[in-house]
């Protein structure tokens, strides 16, 4: 079996292919995170039974809203904030801290609680990847505000 010299493999020149750019990738990583927003404040129910919780009575309806609606919500419009061409990427660094936080916690209950699910590790995934986006968005910006 022989290995394709660099020659023969195909390049990505003249393709039109291009990396995504920062405000691409911030763009995305918000709308991920205003979906799942919008969905505790909108239908709360129906996220509390996709996180595999159950709400006793009405003040938990309101904390549903408030945690994963609001501060999704804010997280989303945090990442179109510092998506702007003036952001020097902190904005998407903050980001990327608190979604890491969330997803740090979920891997330490998966470890430590034994809480292991396909949903648990969708979510998992979900918040790595806002977190991965919001430092890729973030390095382009630093990359395109260095001299």
């Amino acid at each position: 079996m022989s290995v394709p010299s660099p020659a023969s493999e195909p390049s990505r020149q003249g393709t039109g292919w291009r990396p995504p750019t920062r405000r691409q990738l911030a763009y995305v990583a918000a709308g991920v995170a205003i979906v799942c927003g919008l969905l505790g404040l909108l239908n709360p129910l129906l996220a509390v039974r996709l996180y595999g919780l159950e709400v006793a009575e009405p003040r938990g309806i309101s904390q549903v809203r408030a945690t994963f609606g609001g501060l999704y919500l804010a997280l989303g419009a945090m990442l179109l904030w510092a998506a702007t061409p003036r952001g020097d990427g902190s904005g998407l660094r903050a980001a990327a801290l608190l979604v890491g936080a969330v997803a740090a916690g979920r891997l330490l209950s998966i470890v430590i609680d034994g809480v292991v699910s396909p949903l648990n590790f969708l979510f998992l995934a979900f918040e790595l990847a806002v977190c991965a986006l919001s430092l890729l968005a973030s390095a382009a910006a630093r990359r395109q505000a260095a001299p």
